[in-house]
């Protein structure tokens, strides 16, 4: 596909989707119905919208972040509303984009193509890709989408609202259940979308249970956008089968995420930090030395803390000698 950086999918945005907008969905279009609509075959790739539409309450939203572009230009970065419409419960209920996306839809046109992406950092925030029909992009998806309105752009779909939902379940239920160091299956059948959504609400779990703060310096740095800087890191890897089970991770800043996969450190039985000789040897690594004996910032939930098998695990495996 020619100019296929424009869709390009990486760790921070998910397979691509679209729509061909109809007229309704432009600044051409008459009345007050501002807005786009998004069919309900894509609603699955959107947030769930909770509530229920009476004749008093007649729409449930969602506000989400979205970043503008058209024809590969950024265009800006506006809060758009996510919802269900019954314009007054006249018609059928129809979800939509709607508010704040002027900028986009006054320079749409009937039959261009609307390409949107979900960040897989931040499930609140949304890539919307105008590709106008003069755009010689435009003809290459033609040919590939053919007569189709909506859909999947790459052959495999993007995660799902479902994948997300179905990952917070395993997660409660890996919460009553003895912990296990390693997934005993191979998920050779798992999707792509739900081997990134176990990612994330592993990711979230963790953030939350430790209040967004470093395990190791409490410490974490947010933007007033939203997102945070805290990763969440597996103290058995990922790469040895280690579990997504909450009590197989740590809230760590980026410094500390990278040391503590990188043996530089790791946690002793009495749960302090525990830093090698040879490591406080090198004086490039003084920004630890202070850390050495500390107690570890336990998660806030008592059912997730790090578990000290896979922390023995880290000290036997990875710490360096």
């Amino acid at each position: 596909m020619a100019n296929a950086s424009f869709f390009t999918t990486d760790s921070v945005w998910d397979f691509p989707f679209f729509k061909k907008l109809a007229a309704n969905d432009t600044g051409s279009s008459r009345g007050h119905q501002g807005g786009m609509v998004i069919p309900r075959d894509l609603r699955r790739f959107f947030p769930v919208l909770t509530g229920h539409i009476t004749s008093e309450s007649p729409t449930v939203d969602h506000n989400i972040k979205a970043i503008l572009l058209v024809d590969g230009k950024f265009i800006s970065t506006v809060t758009t509303r996510y919802q269900i419409q019954t314009w007054g419960g006249t018609r059928d209920a129809e979800s939509r984009l709607t508010s704040s996306l002027g900028p986009l839809r006054d320079l749409a046109q009937k039959d261009d193509y609307l390409i949107i992406q979900r960040s897989l950092e931040d499930l609140d925030l949304y890539r919307l890709h105008l590709i106008k029909k003069e755009n010689p992009i435009y003809n290459d998806l033609v040919n590939i989408l053919g007569a189709s309105r909506w859909g999947l752009i790459e052959q495999e779909p993007p995660m799902t609202q479902d994948d997300i939902e179905s990952s917070y379940k395993e997660e409660k239920k890996k919460e009553l259940n003895p912990f296990q160091l390693f997934d005993q299956e191979v998920k050779i059948r798992e999707t792509r979308g739900k081997h990134i959504a176990r990612s994330i609400v592993f990711r979230l779990t963790i953030q939350k249970v430790y209040q967004y703060t470093c395990a190791v310096c409490r410490t974490g740095l947010k933007s007033p956008l939203g997102p945070v800087e805290i990763d969440a890191a597996h103290i058995v890897p990922r790469t040895q089968l280690g579990t997504d089970d909450a009590r197989n991770g740590l809230a760590l800043c980026k410094r500390h995420h990278w040391a503590f996969d990188h043996g530089l450190f790791s946690v002793d039985d009495n749960r302090k930090i525990l830093i090698p000789a040879s490591v406080r040897k090198i004086s490039q690594n003084s920004v630890l030395f202070d850390l050495h004996g500390n107690p570890l910032r336990e998660a806030d939930d008592s059912n997730m803390l790090a578990d000290a098998k896979a922390l023995k695990w880290h000290r036997d495996n990875i710490l360096v000698a």
